[in-house]
């Protein structure tokens, strides 16, 4: 990476850190087709590196508030789904399965933000993380699922949880790649370490701003990141058909 790719690269860590420790979701949003877009250089493996780094600093800040039984029935759930995401990454066509899973991330955010709310318990998580699970390795967008079924009134539990549970799936993720022999994870490691300085600047920028975000406008944020979620799937469906 050249100097100016590489701040630039920074600025949208930064970016990302920031909207992840405001809302408990999105960096993967922001970051993955911004770096796509201005440093190709940093392949899936840095980034899934730099992901587990920034959910685990986020997770951390506020510790005491995650909700040990929700990650750990979450985590558990997601790992059938990713089986089944892969499975279907491997066998559907990308551009339909895109198309799809957008309208229905699309829906079921609309749906939420006018008022619905998934009904509390087990039934709805399980639900909800092994859909995350699926959209792991289909689309690289487990927080649409979590956003609409886990939303407790404390929205440090919320943004901690949620973190945490990424940085799980973002791991086990990484971990498959690795095995798979098809990276070169130490170059991958080094084009992640120059980035990690980014992410101590976005979570000190963040630190002023989380206590002044109200809390419905963070429960709102995240409905908000999935809608954009489904809205971006769509339109890269639409894209891929004319491409």
């Amino acid at each position: 990476m050249s100097v100016a790719v590489g701040l630039a690269a920074g600025v949208v860590i930064v970016v990302a850190t920031i909207v992840q420790r405001l809302t408990g979701m999105g960096f993967g949003i922001v970051a993955v087709p911004l770096l796509a877009l201005i440093a190709p250089d940093v392949g899936t493996f840095a980034v899934l590196v730099l992901t587990v780094l920034v959910m685990v600093a986020v997770a951390w800040a506020e510790r005491d508030a995650l909700d040990r039984r929700v990650l750990a029935i979450a985590s558990l759930a997601s790992l059938p789904g990713v089986a089944v995401g892969t499975w279907l990454a491997a066998v559907l066509p990308l551009r339909a399965t895109h198309l799809a899973i957008g309208a229905i991330v699309i829906a079921g955010s609309l749906v939420s933000m006018a008022g619905w709310r998934a009904p509390a318990g087990r039934t709805s998580l399980v639900t909800g993380s092994v859909l995350a699970g699926i959209l792991t390795p289909v689309a690289a967008l487990p927080g649409p699922p979590m956003a609409i079924v886990y939303r407790p009134d404390d929205v440090r539990r919320m943004r901690t949880t949620l973190s945490a549970f990424f940085a799980f799936g973002s791991a086990v993720s990484a971990v498959t790649l690795l095995l798979s022999g098809t990276t070169d994870a130490g170059a991958e490691l080094v084009r992640a370490a120059v980035l990690v300085p980014a992410i101590v600047v976005g979570m000190l920028l963040a630190m002023p701003l989380v206590p002044r975000l109200p809390a419905p406008a963070v429960r709102t944020a995240t409905l908000v990141l999935s809608l954009v979620s489904g809205a971006a799937l769509v339109a890269r469906a639409a894209f891929e058909s004319f491409a």
